[in-house]
């Protein structure tokens, strides 16, 4: 008598199936990612966590913080207005992966846009450390016209989150970067 042996063999049949399901999912993630111009690493990882240098904002943190907007965001209230601006620009360009899928010319548009500006402002600013946060953002901004690199928004994006936090009443954060020379003061 000839044993059946069922359970174990799946058969051509079901080979067929499950080749055609896994060849489905990974054409969908192929499609997926061309579509919207990802790569894993966006998705797996955040801003937040891109580099580590953030710091958790403490209470200590906070009073310091507020010392720098009584003090240098009272009198820089124009740049504050400005730095706001470029802040939200970047939230909505570069946040949640965007990034990853940069409209250059946009980019660069808005790049010339805050060295234009900054030259304007620069001479009305008094104190030390926000002056070289300016002059490290035209720098900046120029690298990100000239060179079309990612981390070069992304610093922009940081030192205009870090300035907001400064100068602003800003609070939608829960994270402060350490780029600029201007809450480096206060810490």
């Amino acid at each position: 008598m000839a044993k059946e042996n069922h359970g174990s063999k799946m058969g051509w049949f079901g080979w067929t199936i499950l080749s055609v399901i896994l060849v489905t999912i990974i054409g969908s993630f192929l499609f997926f990612f061309n579509i919207f111009n990802l790569d894993i690493k966006s998705i797996f990882s955040s801003e937040k966590n891109a580099d580590g240098n953030e710091e958790p904002v403490s209470e200590e943190t906070m009073e310091k913080v507020e010392e720098v907007q009584k003090t240098v965001g009272k009198d820089h209230t124009d740049i504050g207005k400005f730095v706001a601006e470029m802040h939200d620009f970047y939230n909505e360009t570069t946040g949640y992966g965007r990034i990853a899928s940069l409209d250059w010319e946009e980019q660069k548009d808005q790049a010339n846009n805050i060295l234009s500006t900054l030259d304007e402002k620069l001479s009305n600013v008094k104190d030390d450390a926000l002056r070289a946060d300016i002059e490290r953002i035209k720098e900046l901004a120029k690298k990100a016209i000239n060179e079309q690199e990612t981390e070069h928004v992304r610093n922009l994006h940081r030192m205009f989150h870090d300035l907001d936090i400064a100068l602003n009443n800003y609070n939608g954060y829960d994270t402060i970067w350490k780029v600029t020379e201007t809450l480096k003061t206060a810490n």
